[in-house]
């Protein structure tokens, strides 16, 4: 009588696939929101919490600027035109800052672009200049009709295109041929390069600097305590 053949049980073989799939999905995960956090943290208003009173040097020549020329006061905004907090600074907060300190001749102000928001960031700084280089007094408006009239900030709202149209139809004073003609001139693009170059010293928009000292951009515990020990100092 034949030997019956002794059954050998063999485990089935592991499927690793699955296993594989899930743990590069984690890893994909995990860089979409690295990404994501990094990009949000970039668009956070610069508090000046944590470097309060760190200094920065500035070159002052040549930027836009509002207020006496020898006011013992310098304050320094570093600012995106694509910027929703810059916005919400412009409409709080800067008219505060002109009617305690800039119209009293207390402080002067300027302002340095840091387009880092998008391509458009560098063409609306881009028209800024231009329309700066044609009228320096015409900035403060071009300033405050950009803000006001922002896009969404995840989209690429700020194209010449629109920023000519906006200037036409509210800044009069304005020679549309000739701006045209200034954010061609390379040595506009330079200023534009030059801003963004300095703006480096700063991390988001924002920044604001009482004397070359980065402060914490709210008006009563930081802005105006800062501009008020600046001209204590001033008196001394």
């Amino acid at each position: 009588m034949a030997k019956k053949k002794k059954t050998v049980y063999k485990p089935p073989k592991k499927n690793n696939k699955g296993f594989i799939i899930v743990i590069a999905s984690i890893f994909i995960l995990a860089a979409v929101l690295l990404f994501f956090i990094s990009n949000q943290e970039g668009k956070q208003p610069n508090t000046g919490t944590d470097q309060a009173n760190q200094e920065i040097d500035v070159a002052y020549e040549g930027q836009p600027t509002v207020g006496e020329e020898d006011a013992p006061v310098k304050i320094v905004e570093f600012f995106d035109f694509k910027c929703p907090h810059c916005a919400d600074f412009a409409e709080q907060i800067y008219p505060q800052i002109k009617a305690d300190y800039i119209d009293t001749g207390k402080a002067q102000m300027t302002f340095i672009n840091k387009p880092f928001m998008g391509a458009d960031s560098f063409t609306a700084a881009l028209v800024g200049e231009a329309v700066y280089a044609q009228k320096p007094d015409a900035f403060m408006e071009y300033y405050d009709l950009v803000l006001e009239n922002q896009g969404d900030p995840n989209e690429a709202w700020a194209s010449e295109e629109f920023l000519i149209g906006l200037v036409e139809d509210n800044m009069k004073d304005i020679d549309i041929a000739q701006l045209k003609t200034d954010i061609e001139d390379p040595a506009i693009k330079e200023k534009v390069e030059q801003d963004r170059e300095e703006s480096s010293a700063v991390e988001s928009t924002p920044t604001i600097l009482v004397n070359g000292k980065l402060v914490n951009l709210d008006y009563q515990s930081g802005i105006k305590p800062a501009i008020e020990e600046a001209l204590e100092e001033a008196n001394e």
